[in-house]
């Protein structure tokens, strides 16, 4: 498995990559032609889409794999197809050279992002994936190293990981084919074949090796394998057969199979059988699926793409948008649908955290549609952009926000119609943009993510709540495509962060989270937070959950100032004392103050509606019943200005006259819309004070 390359078998790979990976005639490089080459790669997608069919079909329904490992990928003919698709594409093969041929394949093809890597370089520092193929490899190794080859490779499998290994298991040739490869494989004899061929002499023989599957099931069986499928082919004189394998979600054992026979998913698998090679499909490059799926003919979403103009597609929503008779759905989200509001609401939590908002935040909502949640943030205090390509949908988002008006002093929305193509602000202008379940839409990906990383200040963050790799394919998506015309994109993170760095965007965090929650006893629950075996249990749903859902947060480069916007980085050092004693009833008590800033944050002026900081007063009695939560505010400097880190400032409150008693008045730092400094951490000054009855003449 981890032997040096064969100098023979390199000498021929770079005289022949073609033809070292299918023996056909039409692939060597005398004979290659434009059309056999495309052919050849041609060969590659429909196997990988057979592939990923079978999977999908037999053992995991939607999956969609986020890292795969293509296993001797030669010159690239399964790896590029593999990495067209969404998820990460580690490729490795043993031949230098037919590496260094993959990656300028790869280059040619478009297709910039596959990892390439030796054997000695994987498996030195082991990892997990989701898929693992291995397809015309084994049966060019001796049976001993393939069969450590597949333990290795099994070991590669993440928990429900798949694993693809095809595997030579009986010679068809006639016993004379068969016994003049026996003989080739003596040099001599093979010069001898070469030249009677019109070969050059010195052409090595490759054997082809079988295997007996009850052995390769021996290796399988002693792996956590939950289930299996094998499909059958033949080729070439050779029977062959593709290993379907479902890593297990978790370790258990695997007791109780009688030799001979394995049990699969509930499929009781055998060595093949004349049957089977009767049932076997002959195909050139792979085995045909002979299978069909449910969606005979789903809409492709990049097929809908090419044939439909971005007008096209503003049009398609307007039209929908307007054909709507009754809003009430539409303003009623996200209370419309009982069973939909809590993923809802789960989703928009999950990605408000991740922006990190702060009142007057300039927010741009893509895809806005009818508002609902453009009017939540408004609410929250910031200046919110609705974007959306129908009119109609910002007039319904328009009559939300007069059906339901923000309560407070908040800055009002804008509502800003898109084209598909151009954002219509000025660069630099937003601090947050917002895309929820709205990205997916978007037929130009690429344009879109360049105008974001346009319009974005420097440390802006635009966050994501999208769904995952196999969306067009849903039932609902499908329906949405062919009776709307509308876009249902696959959401690829890893597509999107190749663009997002090109696009002045530094870093990429993808949330995780589990909608909806897990449900366990108290019992569990003590178990679960002492690591205990309930973690196991919580892990694999969690996985599950998220191989189809995609939020994620993109960060734009550049530093964001901190200030006082957010309680994050507030401190305050305060210190002070009544002005005159004695304090009269009736009349004003003046507490002098003396703040330092001492957070990491500067103090926006106190005349800023969100965040200005000022200084403030509550009251108490003398026994500390709270009588009076912000009883006073006065402005730090006069006039308001900023406050910077480690400055000093002194300042005057006034409190309103009292009633003749003991109080005490404590003073403290807000920012407006944040908080109260003590609420976060900061020592607030007390101040005692005995306001006196005054006396007057008729008292003597």
């Amino acid at each position: 498995m981890r032997r040096p390359s064969d100098p023979r078998w390199e000498a021929f790979a770079a005289r022949e990559p073609h033809f070292a990976v299918l023996t056909a005639s039409r692939f060597r490089q005398a004979n290659l032609t434009p059309a056999s080459e495309r052919e050849f790669f041609d060969s590659g997608e429909a196997l990988v889409d057979w592939t990923l069919r079978t999977i999908e079909l037999r053992l995991a329904p939607e999956f969609a794999p986020m890292t795969t490992l293509e296993y001797g990928c030669g010159i690239g003919r399964l790896a590029i197809p593999f990495a067209r698709r969404p998820g990460a594409v580690t490729a490795v093969d043993r031949s230098p050279a037919m590496l260094e041929r993959a990656r300028r394949e790869a280059e040619r093809q478009g297709v910039t992002h596959i990892e390439f890597r030796t054997p000695e370089a994987l498996f030195a520092a082991p990892r997990k994936f989701d898929l693992v193929n291995c397809y015309l490899v084994f049966q060019r190794i001796p049976h001993s190293e393939g069969l450590a080859l597949l333990d290795t490779l099994v070991g590669c499998l993440g928990a429900g990981g798949i694993g693809v290994f095809h595997f030579p298991y009986r010679t068809t040739a006639s016993r004379l084919v068969d016994a003049s490869r026996r003989l080739r494989r003596v040099p001599a004899i093979n010069r001898v074949a070469n030249l009677l061929r019109g070969r050059s002499a010195g052409e090595p023989f490759f054997a082809s090796y079988t295997y007996n599957l009850h052995e390769v099931f021996q290796v399988l069986d002693e792996r956590s394998i939950e289930s299996t499928h094998v499909a059958f082919e033949h080729h070439e004189g050779l029977a062959f057969a593709t290993i379907f394998v479902e890593a297990a979600v978790s370790d258990v054992g695997k007791a109780g199979r009688a030799g001979g026979a394995w049990e699969a998913g509930g499929e009781r698998l055998r060595p093949a059988s004349s049957a089977d090679a009767r049932d076997a499909s002959e195909r050139g490059w792979g085995p045909a699926s002979g299978e069909k799926s449910a969606r005979d003919h789903p809409i492709e979403v990049r097929d809908l793409i090419a044939r439909t103009s971005i007008d096209d597609l503003n049009r398609t929503a307007e039209e929908y948008f307007a054909s709507l008779t009754d809003w009430e759905h539409q303003l009623a989200k996200p209370f419309s649908k009982p069973d939909e509001t809590p993923a809802l609401l789960m989703d928009v939590a999950t990605v408000l955290q991740g922006l990190r908002l702060t009142p007057g935040a300039t927010v741009l909502e893509f895809g806005a549609g009818t508002g609902w949640l453009s009017r939540f943030l408004t609410q929250l205090g910031c200046r919110v952009i609705l974007l959306d390509v129908a009119p109609t949908a910002l007039t319904i988002a328009r009559d939300l926000y007069e059906r339901l008006p923000i309560i407070g002093d908040r800055p009002a929305p804008q509502f800003l119609a898109f084209d598909g193509r151009h954002i219509d602000l000025r660069d630099e202008s937003v601090e947050r943009i917002l895309s929820f379940h709205a990205f997916h839409h978007a037929a130009n990906p690429d344009v879109v993510l360049r105008e974001f990383g346009r319009i974005l200040t420097p440390g802006g963050i635009a966050g994501f709540a999208e769904p995952g790799p196999r969306h067009s394919r849903r039932p609902l998506s499908q329906f949405e495509m062919r009776t709307y015309g509308v876009v249902e994109n696959d959401v690829d993170v890893h597509a999107i962060w190749r663009t997002a760095q090109t696009c002045g965007f530094t870093d990429m965090k993808l949330m995780v989270f589990h909608a909806p929650p897990f449900h366990v006893s108290l019992e569990e629950y003590e178990d679960f937070l002492a690591g205990g075996p309930t973690c196991a249990r919580w892990v694999p749903l969690t996985r599950g959950f998220l191989r189809h859902v995609r939020s994620f947060l993109l960060f734009k480069e550049g530093t964001e100032r901190a200030d006082s916007r957010s309680a994050t980085g507030l401190a305050c050092d305060v210190s002070a004392s009544l002005t005159s004693a004695p304090a009269l009833e009736g009349e004003t008590l003046l507490v002098d103050a003396t703040v330092t800033n001492s957070g990491a944050a500067p103090w926006l002026p106190s005349d800023v509606e969100a965040g200005g900081v000022m200084v403030g007063a509550h009251l108490y009695d003398a026994a500390g019943k709270l009588l009076h939560f912000d009883v006073a505010r006065s402005p730090l400097a006069k006039p308001p200005r900023e406050i910077a880190p480690g400055e000093t400032v002194r300042c005057r409150v006034s409190v309103p006259p009292q009633q003749a008693g003991r109080y005490v008045i404590e003073v403290d730092c807000v920012a407006a819309r944040v908080t109260w400094f003590a609420q976060i951490g900061s020592r607030p000054a007390t101040v005692p004070v005995d306001v006196q009855r005054v006396r007057r003449t008729s008292d003597r």
